[in-house]
């Protein structure tokens, strides 16, 4: 029989050890939830120059590296609090019932402090995150290995199918023929990238914020579009898209000086790399209908809308607006 001293210390360095477990997972919860909200403002980061923003732009560039560095040390802390909690109370059901209360509380004030304060806690976060990702980094090269063959296997199985599909060289009847081919259109979704069908940056008509009201109507009305990017000093600083559908109101109305800046919403961005059937996807689930496509440094690129991914199904989409 253990004395009761060896007991009590026992019980208590249990705890210390479930309370450090909950501090560290709380900070990896918080640079997780503050890294999805920062991904969308980080064109921002470009015009800040020092050590820490340098660093929090190259973890933004690799958001699969760093979202599966939080997850397995999320998961690990997680399986760790769950023994420890079970442990002390030595009841299971009450243990797992304190533990999914616990997840809970935890998750839902770390989500209200995020949306208030995600830019400021990721900044001050960003070495801890940092380290992390460099102790995660061996797990995550043999785990895209792993994913690596496992998606060639997939895809080496799926190719002779769709090859199958797709043959036209022994269909005679026209209207088969064009199904074959919108098929293949369809499967070179997944093949494609967003940098192949994108508008590129050179071709982008886009808004500064120091316009005026009167050049930004002038401007939505030369170039025809109905969504233009916003930007502060170049378009590496992109705040959001300027709906022409939300001038219509104060153009009807005759208005010509009013505080247009109140209409920016705001923009998505995705990497040139990502395969369009991935944004298609992305676009139905937040429904929008274009995003601002930008480099591994946060850079813009250019913009995709959702007519570009059509075209690239069915062929080019022409209206009366377009040059002949």
């Amino acid at each position: 029989m253990e004395p009761p001293s060896s007991i009590i210390d026992d019980y208590f360095s249990q705890e210390i050890t479930l309370i450090f477990a909950l501090l560290v997972y709380v900070l990896i919860a918080a640079l997780d939830l503050s890294y999805r909200q920062l991904r969308v403002s980080q064109a921002s980061l470009n015009e800040n120059q020092s050590r820490g923003a340098k660093r929090v732009a190259r973890m933004l560039s690799s958001p699969a590296e760093f979202e599966g560095t939080m997850l397995q040390f999320s998961l690990l802390l997680k399986i760790g609090i769950i023994f420890l909690i079970t442990k002390i109370f030595n009841q299971p059901i009450a243990a797992a019932a304190i533990s999914v209360t616990l997840f809970f509380i935890v998750n839902a004030s770390l989500s209200f402090i995020v949306n208030r304060r995600g830019q400021m806690i990721f900044g001050r976060l960003s070495l801890f995150a940092y380290l992390l990702c460099r102790l995660g980094a061996p797990f995550n090269i043999i785990l895209s290995r792993f994913n690596t063959a496992l998606d060639e296997s997939r895809e080496q199985r799926e190719a002779q199918s769709i090859e199958d599909i797709t043959d036209v060289d022994n269909i005679s009847d026209a209207s088969q023929v064009e199904e074959k081919r919108l098929l293949k259109s369809i499967a070179d979704l997944s093949t494609t990238s967003v940098s192949e069908i994108m508008r590129p940056r050179v071709e982008v008509a886009a808004l500064s914020t120091s316009m005026s009201s009167s050049e930004v109507l002038n401007k939505a009305i030369e170039c025809g579009y109905s969504r233009l990017p916003v930007y502060e000093k170049n378009l590496d600083s992109v705040r959001g898209f300027l709906y022409v559908k939300d001038l219509v109101g104060y153009i009807r109305d005759g208005v010509k000086d009013f505080d247009w800046h109140k209409l920016i919403r705001e923009a998505y961005f995705v990497p040139g790399s990502k395969k369009i059937n991935d944004l298609l996807e992305e676009f139905r689930q937040k429904k929008i209908h274009l995003a601002l496509v930008v480099d591994e440094y946060g850079g813009t690129d250019g913009i995709v809308t959702l007519e570009d991914v059509l075209e690239e199904i069915v062929g080019e989409i022409s209206d009366e607006s377009d040059e002949t």
